[in-house]
């Protein structure tokens, strides 16, 4: 039982991170400002 909720909680957060990276990388800052730089890894994600 506890692996089955440790194993679910981690799929879970794994699936958070990475929703969050792809809006990362599809997004821009929007004040005029810093940024920083994204990593490789994650500029793949891009849609465009």
């Amino acid at each position: 039982m506890k692996k089955e909720l440790k194993t679910l909680s981690l799929e879970l957060v794994s699936k958070a991170i990475l929703k969050s990276a792809v809006k990362e990388a599809n997004s821009s800052c929007f004040f005029i400002g810093y940024q920083p730089k994204l990593p490789k890894d994650v500029l793949k994600l891009r849609k465009f």
